[in-house]
């Protein structure tokens, strides 16, 4: 008997995928009805009950009014698990935005760290008076470089909104493309400063790099700006020989964009990041190898959004009760939210530098114990 009730609930939740939960709304008459919705469109009402009363109010709908819009939703939900892969696509959608937020504010701090790698540990003097040498030490060039990007919560919400994401891989690289510089310390006399200070500005926009159709219907870009002060603590004349400490300063604001028919939706972001480092590089002839730990304290907000949601294309039901409840707010075109916070990441980072003559070109990779996110950079500059 126990075998034949469980095989029966068990195609229970097969044959009725959108399950009903029992929400009470004020209508404008002033009585309360309670409604057995889908359990996705009562956690909307939980979450816009006074919004969707108002609403409500505002229609001076009547009883019978959201009784055939409640028994419309029912209906349309009870068909959409075999065409979305879901019943629930307002939180399975709302969901995988947070969840991409989280994504976000971990691989952003990782692109910085990418940002103004330099595999000399310490670069030497800008200014060296009293000594007999002239040679001003410094650099500036390009660097590109990249950190992990999981894609799968943003297509979990896509999925769940019937966009069409075409081939766009689960996973990209969140790309940096900086102009850096950097200038030595001071020795005068017997004084000296030896230290290096570096500066770097970086911006990115796929929609003017010719990406459009490889990450269709997904856009993104980013401004970025910061620098930092590294001291050399010791050195030696035996393959220069060097290890350094320092911090920086990185900030940085952008976004990722979806844009289609069924919606619209996307995050814009903002992170500061300080770092603290440590570097020690050495040189042979001309190949130089270089291996550093940072430590990154991000402080990040992501605001999130859906917007334009088409629901009669998603839900694939254009009847006059699916349109009011739209109406009434119960399925909503509309909705955000903020993830923000504070976070640690300890870093490790490494790679090596060709020396030919005044160009460099530096190669590089890292990894973030606390996100497990790796990341790379390449940079060619010319130096002194």
């Amino acid at each position: 008997m126990k075998k034949i009730v469980a095989t029966l609930l068990f195609a229970a939740l097969f044959a009725f995928p959108a399950l009903a939960r029992s929400v009470t709304l004020t209508l404008p008459d002033g009585s309360s009805w309670t409604y057995d919705l889908p359990d996705d469109v009562a956690n909307i009402v939980d979450q816009y009950k006074s919004e969707i009363e108002q609403r409500l109010r505002g229609n001076n709908v009547t009883r019978e009014q959201m009784d055939a819009a409640a028994n419309e939703l029912s209906r349309a939900y009870s068909d959409i698990a075999s065409s979305l892969g879901t019943d629930h696509p307002y939180t399975v959608a709302k969901n995988g935005l947070n969840d991409f937020a989280d994504v976000i504010r971990d691989s952003v701090c990782n692109s910085q760290v990418q940002q103004n790698v330099w595999a000399n540990a310490w670069i030497g003097y800008l200014v060296q008076i009293g000594n007999g040498k002239i040679k001003p030490n410094f650099g500036l060039g390009l660097n590109a470089g990249a950190a992990k990007l999981d894609l799968s919560p943003l297509k979990k919400t896509m999925d769940a909104f019937k966009i069409d994401y075409g081939s766009l891989p689960g996973t990209l690289a969140m790309p940096t493309l900086t102009f850096d510089a950097r200038l030595g310390g001071i020795k005068v006399g017997g004084f000296s400063l030896p230290f290096d200070i570096g500066f770097t500005i970086s911006g990115f926009d796929s929609s003017k790099m010719g990406l459009n159709s490889a990450l269709k219907p997904v856009s993104f870009d980013y401004f970025a700006i910061g620098g930092d002060l590294r001291y050399c603590v010791f050195k030696l004349p035996v393959f220069e020989t060097r290890l350094s400490v320092g911090a920086g300063y990185y900030y940085t604001k952008g976004g990722v964009h979806v844009s289609a028919d069924q919606a619209n939706a996307g995050l814009d972001f903002k992170s500061s990041n300080f770092m603290l480092n440590a570097q020690a590089s050495a040189k042979f002839a001309f190949f130089r190898p270089f291996v550093a730990g940072r430590f990154m304290f991000v402080n990040s907000s992501v605001d999130w959004y859906a917007r334009n949601i088409n629901w009669t294309s998603i839900l694939n039901d254009s009847s006059s009760g699916i349109t009011n409840a739209i109406l009434y707010g119960l399925l909503p075109t509309n909705f955000s939210d903020t993830v923000d916070g504070f976070k640690f990441h300890p870093v490790i980072q490494g790679g090596f530098a060709f020396d030919i003559v005044v160009v460099d070109l530096t190669f590089s990779a890292s990894y973030d114990f606390a996100t497990q996110v790796y990341g790379g950079a390449f940079s060619i500059r010319f130096s002194l």
